[in-house]
């Protein structure tokens, strides 16, 4: 159906039945929603764009996650070429060595009772973005949106054998990060 609807120039039915599950894919990926609708954006635009080079003999819906994952990762690698500045740099401040953090107006408690408050799903959003880009995404296809192992290995074009080395290696990881956390530990 989907490469067929592209095909059939009813790429607003090919939209509808993917739009969703793009965003939540890119969403998953770069924890943004902003950025995940834009992602999504991209990979649809790149998929008009690239339709000719798509090989028939492997599943659409596969080629066109693995076009999605590609701009996530593309503006992941862009976004973290960014100049950052941590705002405990130490800088001398007008009552000596200071940092960032504290030239900021006083709303630090504001700010900390928010992060206090975030449930366990920040947590968990957070212990994604440490993994690498291959962890996290073997994590987020088969444990989050739950597609089965060879359906991964398509969207991610490596071996079944790959995926399930991968996944067993992206939870430990996953597990690891996660436990030295402060704010998961009892």
């Amino acid at each position: 159906m989907a490469f067929e609807a592209v095909q059939g120039r009813n790429f607003e039915e090919f939209v509808r039945s993917y739009g969703n599950k793009a965003y939540q894919f890119a969403y998953r990926l770069c924890g943004n929603p902003e950025e995940a609708k834009e992602m999504a954006q991209e990979a649809f635009h790149r998929l008009l764009a690239h339709l000719d080079e798509h090989d028939p003999s492997k599943p659409f819906d596969a080629w066109f996650f693995r076009i999605l994952r590609n701009v996530v990762f593309d503006e992941t690698r862009r976004h973290e070429r960014r100049r950052t500045v941590s705002l405990d740099v130490p800088v001398s401040g007008p009552f000596g060595e200071e940092s960032y953090a504290d030239l900021l107006p006083d709303q630090e408690e504001a700010l900390l009772e928010t992060l206090e408050r975030r449930d366990a799903g920040a947590a968990v959003r957070r212990a994604l973005d440490k993994l690498s880009p291959e962890h996290r995404s073997v994590l987020v296809l088969c444990d989050m949106e739950g597609r089965g192992y060879e359906e991964a290995a398509k969207v991610l074009d490596v071996p079944l054998g790959t995926i399930r080395s991968r996944i067993n290696r992206a939870r430990m990881a996953f597990r690891t990060v996660l436990s030295r956390m402060p704010e998961v530990k009892p």
